[in-house]
């Protein structure tokens, strides 16, 4: 529920006056304007990255952006060819991150960026990783939300490839990563008592009914894509594989990396 309080501006006479500013309060206290619009400063860098190699790959010349796109992404054959068959073990595992900054479009580009910015901004307000640069604890909670995302990412394009094992099918794209906000968000999203706070709700138990809820309706639509996806995306395969498994690790251990960043006071 949602209270409206009237301030009187600029009058101490006995009759209200004409005019009068408002502002929400929460049953918390009162609503942050600035946060409400303000994305973490972590969650910016990590889009604006995305945006940067994006538009590199446009201008560079096309087969260039191709050979780079290429060994950018995971393909599952090649990474389980071992590190002889890719030059090393680093060239072998790069891909694993890198694969996250590459996207085959800009429709694809402008869907993983919206759903970084709605699912990553309240995960990061909550392990309180903004400001990074302010102090060595503030800088080593955006580090945690980091390794927490890219760990998402990483699980993720192992889902992909252990169903896609020998095949030299390339995956590309953050969406695997971007599950795995969402499952840190389900986990404390339901205990809010409204959409924007507060902060210190409870982590909900896996076996709640709106973590098992949502959990339910986010694998039976990821299979849907799994039997469907290039019908629904006009013909382009969708890594329901990477969302699947990038989803299920931050549902199972972002407590676990909620608990280390407020270790950070």
């Amino acid at each position: 529920m949602i209270q409206v309080r009237r301030i009187m501006v600029g009058y101490s006479g006995k009759t209200p006056p004409e005019r009068a500013s408002y502002i929400l309060r929460r049953p918390g206290g009162d609503i942050d304007n600035k946060r409400l619009f303000n994305v973490p400063g972590v969650v910016l860098a990590i889009a604006a990255a995305n945006l940067v190699i994006f538009a590199a790959l446009i201008f560079l010349p096309v087969r260039i952006a191709e050979t780079i796109a290429l060994i950018g992404a995971v393909t599952p054959a090649r990474l389980l060819a071992g590190p002889e068959a890719n030059g090393g073990l680093t060239n072998m595992l790069s891909p694993l991150i890198s694969h996250m900054f590459i996207h085959a479009g800009l429709l694809h580009l402008g869907l993983n960026m919206l759903w970084l910015l709605a699912f990553g901004a309240p995960v990061a307000r909550r392990m309180r990783a903004g400001d990074a640069l302010g102090s060595f604890n503030a800088f080593s909670r955006a580090g945690l939300f980091l390794s927490f995302y890219f760990l998402c990412g990483v699980v993720g394009a192992f889902g992909f490839i252990a169903m896609h094992t020998n095949e030299i099918t390339p995956m590309v794209g953050a969406s695997g990563a971007i599950s795995g906000l969402l499952g840190g968000l389900v986990r404390f999203a339901f205990n809010r008592s409204t959409l924007f706070g507060p902060d210190n709700a409870s982590i909900s138990p896996l076996t709640s009914r709106g973590v098992v809820t949502w959990s339910g309706f986010i694998i039976a639509m990821n299979l849907v894509f799994g039997l469907f996806g290039s019908a629904l995306a006009g013909g382009a395969s969708i890594a329901w594989e990477a969302h699947l498994g990038g989803y299920l690790f931050g549902l199972l251990t972002y407590p676990f990396f909620e608990r280390l960043a407020r270790s950070f006071r």
